[in-house]
């Protein structure tokens, strides 16, 4: 009998996978619709519109700097001033803020004209109890608190008071304080009366002095008239 012949499995194959197609990725992101670059001319002419508005700018900052410089430079002998006062009341002695002419020459202290460069500030203590005065300080026996600086040396461009001629149209008394030159505060608070005037750049500002109350404060020149600060 006949074998039967061997019949192998009949093995269904598989249909072929659909190739896939591959597509090329660019490094760069497809542009939006209506979206475009800027060319090399139109960044130049901006670049061009950013510099003449810079150069225009440029002198309008530089004044509002001078004038923030008046008004800090009026602010820092506001701040002399009640330290003066402060430290009269906490030594109980009389302390003055002493306005001197230049070291170089006499000066003026209430004129625009100062032959040896602007007056010298310096703060003085009474060191044997009968006030801070003018031939003791000459002397040496008024006890120095701060050495002498000039105003132009810590704030440049200012100026004290104001000429006839300059901006403002009238001439203004940088340091109306009396004839000693000082104001002095005793351990009390109490003071002389006054006003220290400082400017440039078309603007000025006043340290005001009420001895009456004890009162400081800063004024600015408005239109011919001071201004609160």
């Amino acid at each position: 009998m006949a074998s039967k012949a061997e019949v192998s499995p009949v093995r269904r194959s598989r249909p072929d996978p659909l190739p896939t197609k591959t597509v090329a990725r660019s490094p760069r992101r497809a542009a939006r619709p209506g979206a475009r670059g800027f060319s090399l001319t139109e960044l130049l002419i901006v670049a061009a519109l950013a510099s003449v508005l810079g150069a225009m700018a440029a002198p309008w900052v530089a004044g509002q700097l001078r004038v923030h410089q008046v008004r800090s430079a009026a602010f820092a002998m506001r701040t002399l001033l009640y330290r003066a006062r402060t430290t009269a009341a906490n030594r109980a002695a009389n302390v003055a803020v002493v306005f001197d002419p230049p070291a170089g020459g006499p000066g003026r202290l209430l004129g625009r004209d100062f032959s040896g460069g602007s007056p010298q500030v310096a703060l003085y203590q009474d060191a044997n109890h009968n006030g801070v005065r003018r031939p003791e300080i000459a002397a040496g026996t008024e006890r120095l608190l701060e050495n002498p600086w000039r105003l132009e040396d810590r704030f440049p461009g200012v100026r004290w008071g104001a000429p006839a001629d300059g901006p403002l149209g009238q001439e203004i008394p940088g340091i109306a304080v009396g004839a000693a030159r000082m104001v002095s505060f005793s351990p009390l608070g109490e003071s002389g009366s006054g006003r220290i005037t400082v400017s440039g750049e078309g603007v000025a500002y006043s340290v005001v002095i009420h001895g009456a109350n004890s009162r400081i404060r800063v004024e600015r020149r408005v239109g011919g008239r001071w201004i609160p600060e």
